[in-house]
């Protein structure tokens, strides 16, 4: 296997994933974020609008647990960050377990799905034999970052 080929493949996966958590849609205005109108956003009301508690902290250079414009400013840009971390490594989770199963001589070459989703991972597809189910999700197992495997591989008759 051609592992300069493997390399730029994984980095081009997770090139696009970026740029499409990039290109998501960003959170609203302050105005907007402010539900009750009193002028700052609340940890509710931030959350309300998809952000995470982690940002909002950040953000909050006061540590009065109210954002004003400038700090949501502040909060969303780490709002950003933090989703686009989350889509980075979910995806090289991915594209890791992907490349082990291709190299592993056991599962190589098999039709088999991966799915990963905040570290947890979903194998789905068609095995040879019930060797490879097992082959398949001690491999998933085995990469840094995942939390737990669903195991939806069948044998094929």
């Amino acid at each position: 296997m051609n592992y300069s080929i493997l390399n730029l493949t994984l980095a081009g996966v997770l090139g696009v994933l970026i740029a499409t958590s990039l290109l998501a849609a960003p959170m609203s205005s302050f105005k907007s974020a402010d539900g009750n109108g009193d002028g700052m956003v609340s940890l509710e009301e931030f959350v309300a609008q998809g952000g995470h508690e982690q940002a909002f902290r950040e953000g909050d250079a006061n540590r009065d647990s109210r954002l004003n414009s400038e700090e949501y400013t502040k909060a969303s840009a780490n709002n950003d960050r933090i989703k686009a971390g989350n889509y980075v490594d979910d995806a090289w989770i991915t594209a890791k377990i992907k490349a082990l199963l291709l190299k592993d001589e056991g599962v190589k070459g098999l039709a088999v799905n991966v799915e990963t989703h905040q570290g947890a991972v979903q194998l789905s597809g068609w095995v040879n034999t019930p060797e490879q189910i097992i082959r398949a999700e001690k491999i998933a197992l085995g990469v840094d970052g995942v939390k737990g495997v669903r195991n939806d591989l069948l044998v094929k008759r």
